[in-house]
């Protein structure tokens, strides 16, 4: 009994420093975003202040804020969409069919995410100029889907290989085929896999920086590239990056409080198999 309480002492004690862990960033940005210019270079940064927002009214005032913002938006979200989308058929196909190098396409997606972006910018950049895709909406969500592919057909690969085959085999003696069995089928099954890939997909897209600067910086800028521009040869606005830093984590909270029904119900996912 002693050992299993002094067990659940030293649990909660883990947790709570994992907690502060993770809160302490994200209140040490908005503690600075609420002060003015001069509080921001106190280190520690007081907690003890009158909330000013001027910071904010600033961003939100500036046009250029607010099209990083949209851009960031119209980027992110069909990415999201497209990347998810094709996850689902890829990995639809290796979890149910058997053919000659699954494990080669299986281990290639692998090493591909492996691959840093700095390896694969300059080849992509010099593709998309002879496509014409330079510095353009269409083509940076291309690129975002493209490059977080692999996440997506891997997660949903292992969704799907978690789902029991016998569905499958019912809904085609029913007279379905491949297309139904993934849309009618396994896709209802899969939801809280899919809101688990697309949240991930869509925090990876969000935060992508070097992909936005190489391929669309002369004319689009994301909020990652805008808050990269606060700082200057003279100085280092950082009431501005922690205003825009806040503002740029809301959407992603928005996101995920939204799946977080079918994030939460995903954790079950797998646990009963065939």
């Amino acid at each position: 009994m002693r050992r299993r309480r002094a067990l659940a002492v030293f649990d909660a004690i883990i947790l709570v420093v994992l907690c502060v862990a993770s809160v302490y960033p994200i209140a040490w940005l908005l503690a600075v975003s609420l002060q003015p210019p001069s509080s921001a270079y106190h280190l520690p940064p007081s907690f003890l202040f009158v909330p000013e927002f001027g910071n904010y009214a600033k961003l939100l005032g500036d046009p250029e804020f607010r099209d990083a913002l949209l851009s960031s938006i119209f980027v992110a979200v069909p990415a999201t969409i497209l990347a998810v989308a094709a996850g689902a058929m890829a990995g639809f196909a290796l979890s149910r069919h058997t053919f000659r190098g699954r494990a080669a396409v299986t281990a290639t997606l692998l090493i591909a995410r492996l691959v840093p972006a700095f390896a694969i910018v300059i080849p992509t950049f010099l593709i998309f100029n002879a496509l014409h895709l330079l510095d353009t909406i269409p083509g940076l969500v291309l690129a975002m889907a493209a490059f977080q592919l692999p996440v997506a057909v891997l997660i949903m690969f292992r969704i799907f290989d978690t789902i029991p085959r016998s569905l499958d085999e019912a809904a085609v003696m029913d007279g379905a085929s491949a297309m139904q069995v993934l849309r009618l089928v396994l896709v209802p099954i899969a939801i809280p896999g899919i809101a688990a890939s697309g949240v991930l997909t869509f925090v990876l897209i969000w935060n992508e920086f070097l992909f936005v600067l190489i391929l669309a910086g002369n004319k689009i800028l994301t909020l990652p590239v805008v808050i990269a521009t606060f700082e200057t040869q003279r100085q280092i606005l950082w009431g501005s990056i922690a205003a825009a830093s806040i503002l740029a984590v809301l959407p992603v909270v928005a996101v995920v409080l939204f799946a977080q029904r079918q994030l939460l119900a995903g954790l079950g996912l797998g646990a009963v198999r065939e």
